[in-house]
């Protein structure tokens, strides 16, 4: 991608592939950051299965996003979608399941504006790192989706 902004040819393609890196690198970032505050915090240490799948996540998406500045190839593309997806749906699903979670510790209702916005305000298990992880996947969908793959 890098090499297409640099030999783009009209403002609209310079400035297309200006935003997809500029996109990658949020998704790069996004994956190394949250790669790096999960072992931290020791999030894959917990004791249910599910705990470990931002981890893995993020370890396989970073190196993904990273070789997306090098090459679109389909044996690239194509995992690095994949990939992205996974990160949007496991966000979606830890960020609801941190809301439920949340809300059955505190003998709420998700389903009152009460409930809810006590099971959001939790600092123990924060329902908006769930959504982090969708953000980034959305990101790097943008990028996988409008970029030109290469055979």
């Amino acid at each position: 991608m890098i090499e297409r902004w640099m030999n783009a040819q009209t403002a609209d393609e310079k400035t297309l592939a200006f935003l997809q890196n500029f996109f990658v690198l949020i998704a790069a970032f996004g994956f190394v950051f949250y790669g790096i505050e999960h072992w931290v915090i020791e999030h894959s240490e917990l004791a249910s299965w599910q705990s470990k799948i931002p981890l893995y996540i993020s370890m396989v998406g970073a190196p993904l996003s990273i070789a997306m500045f090098f090459t679109t190839r389909k044996w690239l593309t194509f995992p690095f979608l994949v990939v992205m997806a996974l990160s949007v749906f496991t966000g979606m699903f830890g960020a609801i399941f941190h809301l439920f979670w949340n809300a059955g510790d505190l003998g709420v209702s998700v389903f009152s504006i009460s409930g809810f916005v006590e099971s959001m305000q939790v600092p123990y298990r924060p329902v908006l790192a769930g959504m982090a992880h969708t953000h980034v996947g959305a990101v790097g969908l943008i990028v996988g989706l409008t970029v030109w793959v290469k055979d």
